[in-house]
Parts: structure tokens; C-alpha cells; sequence
């Protein structure tokens, strides 16, 4: 019994423990102070001279403890008697260190409250709500802001919770909010719609996370009404300009269908006046034929095939003149080099009358594009006619333009080259620019609806640039929106 309870009192840590026998004899001792003072066998009348009466006044007493100064430190003394026996066991335990426990702690908890109050002012002047809500979305705490914000008192908040501030319509997904943020551990930028007191509706975003150590929820809200009406007013003007520049596009693309058109009918008359001399060549010829008493019919039957092949190519002239300015309702599959072909063919007298030569370079004249192709040829015929134009006010006699063909499987690329002393280089950037034209009976739009048609409509990209006698126009477009 006594071993076992020796063991016992190893285990008790910063205090000195003396085993004393009823006459008043230490039997064995441990603590730091053992060590350096070798108390066992000594008496305790010896040992504690100057508070021996403190120790007798302890013994037979009821006192569970005194305090005694000893080895210029001050104690607590217990006193316990062993069951069935006159021996006793005295514990000291050094105050001092309790003291200092005790300062460290008051230290503690002023630094802690310290810290409480800053944090509470960080709360209060933060630019957001900031609350703490229990697990079943109850307000605990709410900063001055979210109070303002609601304009709810503290008081008020503790009857209320984030789902009873919700507008009806966000009710229940707020409480589902609550449920997925204790499941999950967060939520950002939970957006809703909040009912202040005064029953006004504001749009909120709210971040949320879930603490759960305290089983509560801490929750950010921010006031996003004012960003929301922004947005709104913003995609108002911009949808009104897009309105507006829809509207200047059509009257553009109007105004430059207008110039093709003044192009185009001065293009049909030098491809009808041909055929018109000839038609009056013929009709002069039935007056002589009809003076003749005999009239040879196979004679009159080649004069009629003449006569019906200039009316058809006269014909075909509108026809194709015709679907030029037809506009294209849907996007289409159509083949690349027929289409520039054709699209020369309308320009064909002015590019004879100014003595140009066109080639088209390929490699693959199967090439498909997609997109409006009475818009694309269009297209070309602006580039050819203003090369057309650059060339003929060189006077040059050997003008050529040469439209180069360029497929592989990233991009369809059309480059348009020409030996007209190319463009100004302060004029480079200008010239797709509405309205900007550095001829006098130019119109400026041209070159800008090109650019519109190409880039806006057909998600390509078009350019220009000099090279060595002119210029380069190129067309590219990637056959990933293309095809």
C-alpha cells in the first residue's frame, strides 16, 4: 500500500512531497527541492524552524491548507493523513508559480479582449455585411453595416434569420443554401434577393461558410443593386447602339449597292453596245435583203440565229446583273473560283477598256466557302474596280491583276494583287474607313462595306498592304468557322 502510493505521488509534477512518520521524521521525499537539500531522515522541527507552529497548527487542525514562506519561496501546505497509521504525508506546492500563472492568464485575457475589440471595429467599419448565423440560418451577430443595410436593429436581427429576410420567391432556395453550405463547407456568390424592414427589395450577393467546430455560419453580404442597374442601363445602350450601327450599316450597304449599281449599268451599257451596232448592222442588211425580188430563205435563217444570239447575250446580261444585286437571305456552301469568275465577268468591258489582264492562281479550284455569296462578290468586284482605277491612272498599258487562291487546313486565303503603284502609306490605315476615298467622285463606303461583309458577316479577316508594283488585298478566313 505504501509503494503503490508512493508511485502515485511521483506522478504529481512542481511540488515536494515529504513521507513523515508519527515522529515527525521524514521516511523519504521527492521534488526539486529534495535533490538539493537531502531531506529524508531529517525532522521537521529541524528543517522548518521558523514555521514549525505553522506546521503543529496545520496537524491538528481542521485546515485543509496554510501557506508558509520557506527557502525564500512561499508555499502551500496540505496535510493527509495514511489510512491506519500515525504516518502523514505533507505536500508543498510552490505559490509563486501559481502566481505567475495566474498574471500570464489576466495577460492573456487582456490581450484577448484587446483583440475582440479590434476585430469588432474591422467588422463595424467593414464595406459588407458581415453576420454570424446559426445552424439553422438565425442571426447570432450582425456588423453596423448589415444593420444599416436592413435597417434592423441587433435586437430586431435575433428574431429574424436570412431566409425570413428573403423575398418570398428566394425563400426556399435560401434555405437550401443553408443546408448545402453545412454539407459542403461553403458557398460563393449565393446571389438573392433581400427585403429590408422598410420592405424594400435589394439584389444581394452572399459568400457563406460554415464553421464547424461552433456549428455556425459565417456570412458576407453585399448590396449589388446599384451594379445590377448599371449593367442593366449599360446593356440598354448597347443595344441601342448596336441598333444604330445596324441601321448605318444598312443605309451603307445600301448607298454602296447604289455606286455598284451606277458601276454595274455602265458595265451593261459597254456590254450591250456591241451587240446593239451589230443588231443595227442586221436590220440595215434586211432593208437591202428586202429590195431583192427573191429572198433566199437560208439567208433570212442566219440572220435570224444572229439576231437571237446577240438578244440572248443581252439577255444573259441582265439575268447576271440581275442575281449580282439580289441579297443574299441565308449562308451557303458556294465554290470559290466560280464565283470570283463570275464576279469578273459582270467588270468584264472596264477591264478590257483599260486593257488589264486578270489571272486567277490555284491549285484547287474545288475550294468551298461558306457564307451570303452575292455579299462576297460584291466584295470582289470593289477590290477589282479599285485596282482597276489604281492602274488606269498609271496609264500603264501592261495593267495586271492577279487573284491568288490559298487553301490548306487551317485557312482559305484570297490574295488579290495588282501593279497600280500602290496606296500612300498615310493613307494605309484610312482606307477601309466609312466614307474616306481619295478620289474625287469616289463615295467612301466601298472598301468599309467589304470590310463589313468579310469580317462581320463571314468571320474573316480583311487587309491590305503594298507590295512590289501595287498592292495586296487579302481575304483570309479559318476554316474552323468556315467549314
Amino acid at each position: 500500500m505504501e509503494k503503490k502510493l508512493l508511485l502515485n505521488l511521483l506522478n504529481i509534477p512542481n511540488m515536494l512531497i515529504l513521507y513523515v512518520n508519527k515522529n515527525e521524521k521524514i521516511i523519504n521525499s521527492f521534488g526539486q527541492e529534495e535533490k538539493q537539500l537531502k531531506l529524508k531522515n531529517k525532522y521537521l522541527k529541524d528543517i522548518f524552524v521558523n514555521n514549525y507552529d505553522d506546521l503543529v497548527f496545520l496537524l491538528r487542525s481542521n485546515k485543509e491548507k496554510i501557506s508558509i514562506s520557506w527557502q525564500n519561496n512561499l508555499y502551500e501546505l496540505r496535510y493527509e493523513r495514511i489510512e491506519n497509521s500515525r504516518d502523514f504525508i505533507l505536500y508543498f506546492s510552490n505559490i509563486l508559480e501559481k502566481e505567475d500563472f495566474l498574471l500570464e492568464y489576466k495577460n492573456s485575457k487582456r490581450n484577448l479582449l484587446a483583440k475582440k475589440d479590434e476585430l469588432q471595429a474591422v467588422f463595424d467599419l467593414a464595406a459588407n455585411g458581415i453576420s454570424i448565423l446559426d445552424s439553422n440560418g438565425m442571426f447570432l451577430y450582425a456588423n453596423d453595416f448589415f444593420q444599416k443595410m436592413m435597417n434592423y436593429t441587433m435586437q430586431e436581427l435575433y428574431k429574424e434569420s436570412c431566409i425570413s429576410l428573403s423575398s418570398l420567391e428566394y425563400k426556399d432556395r435560401s434555405e437550401n443554401a443553408i443546408k448545402e453550405v453545412i454539407k459542403e463547407g461553403r458557398i460563393i456568390n449565393f446571389k438573392k434577393v433581400c427585403v429590408t424592414k422598410d420592405g424594400i427589395h435589394i439584389n444581394a450577393s452572399m459568400s457563406l461558410s460554415y464553421i464547424k467546430s461552433q456549428n455556425e455560419i459565417i456570412m458576407i453580404t453585399s448590396d449589388i443593386t446599384d451594379d445590377i442597374k448599371y449593367k442593366v442601363d449599360l446593356e440598354k445602350k448597347v443595344e441601342i447602339e448596336l441598333i444604330k450601327h445596324e441601321k448605318q450599316c444598312k443605309l451603307m450597304c445600301h448607298q454602296s449597292r447604289l455606286a455598284a449599281m451606277g458601276e454595274m449599268i455602265e458595265s451593261i451599257a459597254h456590254q450591250w453596245k456591241q451587240p446593239l451596232n451589230a443588231l443595227g448592222l442586221i436590220v440595215q442588211s434586211l432593208r437591202h435583203i428586202s429590195s431583192f425580188e427573191s429572198i433566199n430563205k437560208d439567208m433570212l435563217k442566219v440572220v435570224e440565229i444572229e439576231i437571237m444570239e446577240k438578244i440572248h447575250y443581252m439577255s444573259q446580261t441582265i439575268d447576271d446583273f440581275s442575281d449580282f444585286f439580289k441579297t443574299s437571305k441565308e449562308k451557303e456552301y458556294f465554290n470559290l473560283y466560280e464565283n470570283i469568275n463570275d464576279s469578273l465577268g459582270l467588270i468584264k468591258t472596264q477591264l478590257e477598256k483599260n486593257q488589264i489582264e486578270v489571272e486567277i492562281i490555284y491549285k484547287n479550284n474545288k475550294i468551298e466557302l461558306y457564307g451570303f455569296v452575292n455579299e462576297f462578290r460584291q466584295v470582289i468586284i470593289n477590290i477589282v474596280h479599285n485596282a482597276i482605277i489604281a492602274i488606269s491612272n498609271t496609264n500603264s498599258k501592261d495593267g495586271l491583276i492577279s487573284i491568288e487562291l490559298i487553301d490548306n487546313s487551317f485557312n482559305t486565303i484570297i490574295n488579290i494583287y495588282d501593279n497600280g503603284g500602290g496606296i500612300l502609306i498615310n493613307n494605309l490605315d484610312k482606307i477601309f474607313n466609312p466614307y474616306y476615298t481619295t478620289r474625287k467622285e469616289g463615295t467612301g463606303i466601298g472598301l468599309h462595306m467589304s470590310k463589313v461583309i468579310i469580317e462581320e458577316h463571314m468571320n474573316g479577316i480583311l487587309s491590305v498592304e503594298n507590295c512590289k508594283d501595287g498592292s495586296m488585298f487579302s481575304i483570309k478566313f479559318n476554316n474552323k468557322y468556315t467549314l
